[in-house]
């Protein structure tokens, strides 16, 4: 039979998560629009160029994306409401994305999800075959840079986030954060930064919760 010591716990347990979560979330998102501003700002902007227009409207498109995830984030006060930022920083990375590919002459990039290995990297280019250490091979959505280092046999340049008084790559924050977002179907759509800020207030709210109860 439940105590009402044990439904109170549970309770606590509970919105000691959700804090927690909430958090992690927020301060993930305030990471990625802090990298997605300073992206934007070191653009070189040729607007003298046979693509000028179009570097101007993708430049302004990029300009305007930040701005609007900068004041969803502002305002935001549920997980899912941080969680909503993703979709406005991928429209950023993606018209970043493009400024550049014509600033080379380059064809316009695919409107692919981002990166697996960190969304700061921008949309991913290739689908590549990939082993985690001590995982399974899975098939995961990368970026030039990063398809670049797997092919040349180097590490990617993998996110790190915060367990506990350590960084880990993000994938190895949780399991259950790399199964949610791992699969090429999966790495288009928004979805990393809940994962990922669930991993990390487990541990956190795992760790406090024991801190508590060896108070008590």
């Amino acid at each position: 039979m439940r105590t009402p010591w044990g439904a109170r716990r549970d309770r606590r347990e509970r919105e000691l998560q959700a804090a927690e979560e909430f958090r992690s979330a927020r301060r993930l998102a305030r990471e990625d629009v802090t990298v997605l501003g300073e992206q934007v700002a070191e653009l070189d902007v040729d607007l003298e160029g046979s693509h000028s227009h179009e570097v101007r409207d993708f430049h302004q498109e990029a300009l305007d994306a930040y701005a609007a995830a900068a004041a969803a984030l502002e305002g935001a006060s549920t997980v899912q409401e941080v969680g909503s930022v993703e979709e406005l920083l991928n429209k950023g990375r993606y018209a970043r994305a493009a400024v550049l590919a014509l600033r080379a002459d380059e064809p316009l990039p695919e409107r692919r999800g981002p990166c697996f290995f960190n969304p700061q990297h921008g949309p991913a280019v290739t689908t590549v075959s990939w082993t985690p250490p001590h995982g399974t091979e899975r098939e995961v959505e990368v970026c030039r840079n990063d398809a670049v280092r797997l092919d040349d046999g180097e590490a990617p340049d993998v996110r790190q986030v915060r367990v506990g008084d350590r960084y880990v790559p993000w994938y190895a924050a949780d399991d259950a954060a790399m199964h949610s977002w791992s699969s090429t179907a999966n790495a288009s759509t928004s979805g990393w930064l809940s994962s990922v800020a669930k991993a990390e207030a487990g541990t956190r709210a795992g760790v406090s919760q024991a801190g508590m109860m060896g108070r008590q």
